[in-house]
């Protein structure tokens, strides 16, 4: 039986490998072993360790490596941190290959553990783009030391291909993150209120900004200002990941808060079927995550994808790229909710769509197990500079 060692650090990536893992767990082909480490193991960004276990999944190991500082400085440490412990992990577990998905800083130090033990690295949502933060970098380092790929899209399949990838080791399987929305049912709105405990009955805004972690500072005083003047619409607004200044971005949420009382929620950090609920009922997303151009044009609502955290991605009609700017953000506010734009999003289809993305992976580790080599060649592409 061949080891497949899974890689989790936030909330947001394990809600995406869900489907994956619990494949995976379920195959008579593979033994899972599952990494659990960052923002899973804090208190301070919701400890959601919890919710990997209440799914049905014991961590191998759970790897503690934030250090209560987002510097470039302690970032680095962290990454430190866990590279020495995941290379006494592979020493000792030896797995078969090793899972990541997308582009997080931590992933450096992973894969770059993986790589020196000679465990093939399989790498999920590469060859995207993703100008205004450093997981741009990442995100390509990571897809040349990996040996096979799944893409979201086809044209990210041929940007891969492009660093010097070979076609067979780059497949196309569609966004994971969409797959709960096909096997899975999203709570009612009265169930989802419910389970976060608020009232969203009269209309709400779902704001998730995070950093762009290519600028030196965060200030979204524009953003919170030009939500104030849409008082008919709650706002519900999510707790940006653990990147360096999302400590800025939570002392400006949390003063937005105190000050507004019940005209917004802020929320930690919730489940995966919790925040898909969230994005089914909300009226607008507004922010920069990636969940908002990937997995929101699902459920045909505006999108307000704010500066630059993704810039280069394949986005659908729905999305309305602005400038951090009070009056742009108004603008495209007033856009996202008029009627011809609604009507207009109305039976789009979503570009990152895919069939069973889950299954797609788990045939394609059965083949590249059984004969799984850490060499790979560089395929050169013929055009003229």
């Amino acid at each position: 039986m061949k080891k497949v060692c899974v890689f989790t650090s936030t909330r947001a990536e394990y809600g995406l490998l869900y489907w994956l893992i619990k494949a995976i767990d379920e195959s008579h082909d593979f033994e899972l072993q599952l990494v659990v480490t960052g923002t899973h193991l804090s208190h301070e960004y919701g400890y959601t360790v919890e919710d990997i276990v209440a799914d049905g999944f014991e961590p191998t190991i759970r790897i503690p490596m934030l250090i209560s500082d987002d510097s470039p400085v302690a970032l680095t440490r962290s990454s430190a941190l866990l590279s020495i412990s995941l290379a006494e992990f592979f020493d000792r577990e030896r797995p078969d290959c090793f899972v990541v998905l997308g582009d997080r800083i931590e992933l450096m130090a992973a894969c770059e553990a993986a790589t020196i033990a000679k465990i093939p690295i399989v790498h999920i949502h590469g060859g995207e783009i993703t100008e205004g933060a450093v997981d741009e970098k990442v995100r390509h380092a990571v897809s040349k030391l990996a040996n096979l790929h799944f893409t979201s899209t086809d044209a990210y399949r041929r940007r891969v291909i492009q660093m010097g990838e070979t076609p067979e080791s780059v497949v196309n399987c569609g966004a994971l993150g969409l797959e709960s929305l096909s096997r899975k049912e999203l709570p009612t709105l009265e169930e989802l209120c419910q389970q976060l405990n608020m009232e969203l009955k009269s209309g709400y805004f779902l704001i998730v900004y995070h950093p762009e972690t290519n600028k030196d500072s965060e200030n979204i005083s524009d953003l919170l200002k030009a939500c104030d003047d849409y008082p008919e619409y709650k706002k519900v607004i999510i707790y940006p990941n653990s990147d360096m200044m999302s400590r800025e971005i939570i002392k400006q949420i949390e003063a937005y808060g105190a000050q507004s009382q019940d005209s917004v929620e802020l929320i930690r950090s919730t489940e995966r079927d919790n925040y898909l609920g969230l994005m089914k009922y909300c009226e607008m997303f507004i922010g920069n995550s990636s969940s908002g151009v990937i997995e929101m044009p699902s459920f045909h609502r505006p999108i307000i994808n704010i500066g630059d955290r993704q810039k280069g991605r394949i986005k659908s009609e729905s999305t309305v790229d602005v400038e951090m700017e009070y009056i742009a953000l108004k603008s495209a506010i007033d856009k996202g909710l008029s009627e011809s734009f609604q009507f207009k999003i109305s039976t789009m289809k979503n570009p990152y769509q895919g069939d069973l993305p889950s299954q797609t992976i788990l045939d394609g580790l059965r083949a590249f197990c059984d004969g799984a080599r850490v060499e790979k060649k560089f395929m050169d592409l013929e055009f003229d500079l």
